[in-house]
């Protein structure tokens, strides 16, 4: 009898074990609270996903000492297993408890205080847009009031508004800078903040690549402007002989922008640039690049020739040997002295004007003993002349040179007059010793002139 009765309990124990277990698979709870939007959402399912409803719902404060909420108490799940707590007045952290049948759930979170009536100005440097919102949704119908913060400023957007469905209203854009007060009403809540206004930029052009080929571009307010009107024109202060192949009228493309050609002369040019009724003008001094080019360094220039060249068969040496043989400055100009200079030959020419002058007669100041001494190269010519000198030092003395040779090329033709003065007396003797000579021929004696050269000659 004694183990009938046990075995009789042992099967009891079992059956309450297994409806135990599948009551609490059943009736398991999940606890949830939806902070969103201002006024928090509990909910209340089983773990299926599915709503419970008339669960019990307890809300309580963690920090009661410090804290306080209006929404703390007891709750019951509606139909579709929720509760909606009031907004905290302040930031709180609450904890929410749950109970259906023997089941519990508890969670703790934290209730922020919602931000109520705020409103925000945007796009202060253009046209201002104010936007209300109230707990972060946005405000159809709340007032709008704008005033300057300076009683003596002045802006056209001054007034009374009211917020459209997004809680936007639009202000027009500033026409110089001024502060102002913006403030929002609803419902008996008004917030009010104080703004910075900046007229706004407008129609600009700038230009860029002067010393190349000019890019012009517009904008409005700081965006690129497509279709905008452009003329170039020399600007009144040019050269009166100035000309530039890119004068005449442009349309800006999709990047605002106009490209020129580049000057074929340093040329001051006047740039103007129409859109929407607004006009701005600017004057560009417009370069070949040669004098920035004739400013640098020639070893700059020999390096950014050298990167000029593509890959070539054979080296780049010739060409860069060329290019430095050209291009570099110092370079002996071309009235310098030397064989076959222009120096040798205004010394021929001089030559050559002696000659003709008196044929077969040299003058006085030639050969050795001549008034201009010995004749021969300068100075500073040869092996024994000062060739360190500077390129300096011999343009001057090139050009000394050329003085003297013009002094003595002067000296020259006096002394050729001097000659042709001595030559026509010696005629007169010879004329005068002639007629001599016919008064002696009674003597027998014929012979020649006593002036004529030879070892009897005077």
């Amino acid at each position: 009898m004694k183990g009938r009765t046990t075995a009789v309990l042992l099967v009891a124990v079992v059956a309450l074990g297994a409806m135990a277990g599948v009551a609490a698979a059943d009736g398991h709870l999940n606890v949830s609270v939806e902070t969103d939007d201002a006024e928090p959402t509990v909910n209340v399912t089983d773990e299926n996903g599915t709503a419970v409803e008339n669960a019990t719902v307890v809300v309580s404060v963690v920090d009661a000492e410090n804290e306080s909420y209006a929404g703390a108490g007891e709750y019951e799940t509606d139909a579709n297993g929720t509760v909606d707590l009031p907004a905290p007045e302040e930031d709180v952290t609450v904890e929410v408890t749950a109970a259906s049948g023997n089941d519990t759930a508890s969670t703790t979170v934290d209730l922020e205080a919602p931000d109520g009536l705020e409103l925000g100005v945007e796009n202060t440097d253009g046209e201002p847009v104010v936007t209300v919102t109230d707990n972060d949704t946005a405000v159809e119908n709340a007032s709008v009031n704008v005033t300057t913060a300076d009683e003596n400023a002045s802006y056209a957007g001054t007034g009374d508004y009211e917020t459209d469905e997004n809680g936007t209203v639009d202000l027009p854009a500033a026409e110089e800078d001024v502060t102002v007060n913006v403030t929002a009403e609803y419902e008996n809540e008004s917030v009010t903040e104080t703004v910075d206004l900046e007229a706004p930029d407008g129609l600009e052009l700038d230009v860029e690549n002067t010393d190349g080929e000019p890019v012009v571009t517009v904008t409005d307010n700081d965006t690129a402007v497509e279709n905008a009107s452009v003329v170039v024109a020399l600007a009144d202060d040019a050269d009166e002989n100035a000309s530039y192949a890119g004068t005449g009228d442009y349309e800006t493309d999709e990047n605002g922008t106009v490209e020129l050609p580049a000057a074929e002369e340093n040329v001051t040019v006047e740039i103007t640039a129409e859109y929407e009724n607004e006009t701005v003008s600017t004057t560009v001094d417009l370069t070949t690049g040669e004098e920035a080019d004739e400013e640098q360094p020639f070893g700059l220039q020999v390096r950014e020739f050298i990167e000029s060249l593509e890959d070539r068969e054979g080296g780049i040496g010739a060409a860069v040997s060329d290019f430095v043989t050209e291009n570099n400055p110092g370079n002996a100009p071309d009235h310098a002295g030397g064989p076959g200079g222009p120096d040798d030959a205004d010394d021929e020419d001089a030559d050559a004007e002696n000659e003709s002058d008196a044929p077969g007669n040299a003058p006085d100041h030639a050969g050795p003993n001549g008034d201009d001494g010995e004749r021969g190269p300068p100075d500073h010519a040869g092996p024994d002349g000062d060739d360190d000198a500077d390129d300096e030092d011999a343009e001057e003395d090139d050009a000394e040179e050329d003085d003297a040779e013009e002094d003595d090329a002067e000296e020259d033709d006096a002394d050729d007059e001097d000659a042709e003065e001595d030559d026509a007396e010696e005629d007169d003797e010879e004329d005068e010793d002639d007629e001599e000579d016919e008064d002696d021929e009674d003597d027998g004696e014929r012979g020649p002139p006593d002036h004529a050269g030879g070892p009897g000659g005077n």
